[in-house]
């Protein structure tokens, strides 16, 4: 066999392998076209009923998305309504927001002119508060005053009733006594020897050696009388008269007559017994 034959040998083979090859993938791939046809009715008549159901669902949605339309038109009308309200009612409420602005801004105006009256009113209040305080002051001092000045009247009221008594009872004894001069023939310009039987008491003592005593010019004391003075029974001394008033005298302690220390209260009399 000649080289050229082997060639066309190989070739064959290698032919045959492929064509065996093709063979088998052809028959590999072979499918049944009557299932394949009664499958695509199959499925064609699923689509059938699917897309009628499809329809009949599209059909209730439509009338559902009419309904709902509908209703939504109506809810829409009704907001439109609302709104158109709510517009009014908003435009009314904006006049009534100017309305209360201004009457807010008139309040404030007023609120501060109020501010400055109370000030001005609390101002006064405090000046009449502190002006009553000082009457209340002035008024209660007054009245402590008047409560002072009426017990000093009322004590000048004693002390006049008990010296208009006391001059009733002086002019009683002025007379008695005046009396009993003319029955002894003795005047007021008539000297006596001595000083008339009195007894009276020390008012007060001066460390000069000076004694104020309660018997006077209505006692018939007289410059020079001598007075002794004496406490309980015992002898103290003896005082020599120096100045004379109406109803007191000033005497001088005579010291060379002197038994103890004379004291305010101690008796003084004109004359003893």
């Amino acid at each position: 066999m000649t080289l050229l034959g082997k060639v066309f040998t190989a070739i064959i083979a290698v032919l045959s392998v492929i064509f065996f090859a093709l063979a088998v993938a052809v028959n590999a791939s072979h499918l049944n076209q009557k299932e394949i046809a009664d499958a695509a009715n199959k499925r064609a008549t699923t689509a059938q009923n699917k897309n009628t159901q499809l329809a009949a669902l599209l059909d209730e949605t439509k009338s559902l998305l009419a309904i709902e339309q509908m209703a939504r038109r109506s809810a829409l009308a009704a907001l439109q309504t609302q709104l158109e309200q709510a517009k009014t009612e908003l435009e009314m409420q904006a006049t009534s927001y100017a309305d209360l602005l201004a009457a807010h801004t008139e309040l404030v105006q007023t609120e501060k002119t109020t501010q400055l009256e109370l000030k001005s009113k609390t101002d006064d209040n405090e000046l009449l508060r502190k002006q009553n305080v000082d009457e209340t002051q002035n008024k209660n001092q007054l009245f402590d005053r008047l409560v002072s000045t009426k017990d000093q009247y009322n004590r000048l009221q004693g002390n006049y009733e008990t010296l208009l008594a006391r001059r009733d009872q002086l002019l009683n004894d002025f007379t008695a006594a005046k009396e009993n001069l003319d029955i002894l023939g003795i005047k007021p310009d008539t000297l006596l020897d001595g000083p008339p039987a009195v007894n009276g008491q020390v008012l007060a003592v001066d460390t000069s050696g000076m004694v104020e005593v309660s018997l006077g010019r209505d006692d018939g004391m007289r410059e020079g009388f001598t007075l002794d003075v004496h406490r309980g029974g015992q002898y103290l001394g003896k005082l020599k008269v120096r100045t004379v008033r109406d109803n007191k005298s000033v005497a001088e302690i005579l010291t060379g007559y002197q038994r103890g220390y004379i004291r305010e209260g101690d008796r003084v009399d004109s004359k003893l017994y």
